[in-house]
């Protein structure tokens, strides 16, 4: 895991309320297709919220 996707990782934990250790550890479970389909998840779901708060 680089630091870039530390930072999506720990902004998402924050912003939702999860564990940040959970997610760290279900990352380093997955495969690069699975780490690609959920990074682009996250980064949809944060730029939705960063927009309705806006």
């Amino acid at each position: 895991m680089n630091e870039k996707t530390a930072k999506l990782l720990n902004r998402y934990a924050t912003l939702r309320g999860v564990n940040v250790k959970d997610l760290k550890r279900e990352w380093n479970s997955m495969n690069a297709r699975e780490r690609f389909l959920r990074r682009r998840d996250l980064l949809t779901d944060l730029l939705s919220k960063k927009k309705k708060s806006s």
